[in-house]
């Protein structure tokens, strides 16, 4: 029996106050090789603050004879930078997750030190993988990208017969995490469940652009492990994660309703698109009408140009009509935007901020929608039409180069904002947050909280207006003088 490793790896440069979800993906992998009587040990690392060689010590890794590696296309150069310590002549290394369906070959190509690379879903493929590692039969494994004879061979993913409900539900408890400094603990509370996987529509951007696929679970299947996984816990949320949990709302309905008897006193959230909320509120209406369920929406941009150029298949008037409905059906309403992309102009920007702050949507839980640019994935429509506007490395965050210049000088004033304030303030708000506060406190708070958004749009307006984008300009506002002082006082150190 080899000794098999699946790692989920670390999310470098990010600040993890709170502990990361359960990555499903290898976990389903994991439940699926232990039904076939092959043994991994997963471990997550995402939120780890050890370096690559502590984590390699502590865990002895190496010792391992394949080790399994999700890959994710932001971070991709970090986890190679892992795979690199990790590899030894006795070890294989393989790589999947989405930034290798999308790649394929081009990982082998561009990382002589990874082995193989598998497409698609990997449940089964890994099985088939590690079952037949010693054979010729490992060269037949649905999208299995490998080396043969000094040549890369990319064989095709077959989507074809799957039965998603004969994945085997992982087992939550079984696995090895690497997060000692989270302050707080949302896998306790909140559960999080994939009920389907892929998404029919076919926007450019999307890692599921060119596989149009929607394979959805039955209820007796997600039933089964709420009812496994429940058990002995305190869960108060669950998370549908799907990347679009509504295309069958009777299905969507039916699942609610049949956990809500179950399990009465859950709340529930999911993500959806703004025409599904659009064509379907009466039935949304009577869904909502609980209290106990919220619906985030991904928006992504409220200029009909560029959700032409998306491929959206929605409008700006769609969109408010979602937003219109969902403020008046429940108490929050999330939505995530794509602030910044290549072609856009400062009117298309305009747009979508006005979108935000007309219909109070200048949320602290999504002030990244300010700072969001698009990143074209590797192998998505959007990369093949407009990949010539991005500079850097596929496998990293690639850098926008904009049509309009002013976008550009915005994008840089924003970003350098950024980079100077964002993580102190969060630290702020986290310490404020945390404690009983007094008015004036109360007051710092809620600057804290709007004054991202607000900075923002002093940025806009002054592209719009005389075309200029400094941030040395801020030393003329008292935004600067407020913000340095409430930092200085809950004890970060800022300037600009």
């Amino acid at each position: 029996m080899k000794k098999i490793a699946l790692i989920n790896p670390p999310f470098r440069g990010v600040i993890h106050r709170i502990k990361d979800a359960y990555p499903l993906g290898l976990g389903y992998i994991k439940a699926y090789c232990k039904s076939k009587g092959i043994i991994c040990d997963l471990y997550d690392f995402s939120c780890s603050l050890l370096n690559d060689q502590a984590l390699e010590e502590k865990y002895c890794l190496s010792d391992y004879d394949v080790i399994g590696v999700s890959s994710y296309s932001l971070f991709f150069s970090d986890t190679v930078e892992l795979i690199n310590l990790l590899k030894k002549d006795h070890n294989i290394i393989v790589v999947g997750g989405h930034h290798a369906t999308l790649c394929g070959s081009k990982i082998l190509q561009d990382f002589p030190v990874i082995d193989y690379c598998l497409k698609g879903f990997g449940e089964k493929s890994f099985y088939e993988f590690v079952s037949s590692l010693d054979t010729e039969n490992v060269y037949s494994v649905s999208g299995l990208c490998y080396r043969k004879d000094d040549e890369i061979i990319d064989n095709p993913v077959n989507y074809e017969g799957i039965d998603i409900d004969e994945f085997p539900a992982p087992d939550r408890g079984d696995i090895i995490v690497d997060a000692s400094n989270y302050e707080f603990d949302a896998t306790k509370k909140v559960f999080h469940i994939s009920t389907s996987r892929g998404c029919p529509y076919h926007c450019t951007y999307c890692v599921n652009c060119k596989n149009n696929y929607w394979l959805a679970r039955s209820e007796a299947s997600v039933l089964d492990e709420l009812n496994r996984e429940f058990r002995g816990k305190d869960y108060k949320y669950i998370n549908f994660v799907d990347c679009n949990f509504y295309v069958n709302p009777s299905r969507a309905e039916s699942l609610i309703a049949r956990i809500r008897e179950e399990y009465p006193g859950v709340k529930f959230s999911f993500q959806t698109r703004s025409d599904q909320v659009a064509h379907n509120k009466g039935r949304l209406e009577k869904l909502l009408s609980a209290g106990d369920c919220s619906i985030t929406l991904g928006i992504e941009s409220n200029s009909a140009q560029v959700l032409k150029r998306y491929r959206k298949e929605t409008t700006p008037d769609i969109n408010q009509d979602a937003i219109r409905f969902l403020k008046h059906t429940q108490s929050q309403t999330l939505v995530y935007m794509i602030m910044f992309e290549a072609l856009e102009s400062l009117d298309d920007i305009r747009a979508s901020f006005d979108f935000l702050k007309n219909n109070e949507l200048l949320d602290y839980a999504t002030v990244g929608n300010i700072y969001q640019t698009l990143v074209p994935f590797y192998g998505s429509h959007y990369y093949e039409e407009f990949r010539s506007y991005y500079v850097g490395s596929i496998h990293e965050r690639t850098k926008p180069v904009f049509l309009d210049n002013k976008v550009q000088k915005l994008y840089d004033a924003v970003c350098e904002f950024r980079n100077l304030y964002e993580d102190r303030i969060s630290e702020a708000v986290y310490v404020l947050s945390s404690i009983n506060r007094t008015e004036d406190e109360n007051k710092e708070l809620l600057f804290l909280i709007k004054i991202q958004y607000v900075i923002f749009e002093y940025l806009l307006v002054l592209c719009e207006n005389v075309g200029i984008c400094d941030l040395c300009l801020l030393e003329e506002t008292g935004f600067k003088k407020e913000l340095d002082e409430i930092l200085d006082r809950v004890g970060g150190q800022f300037s600009i």
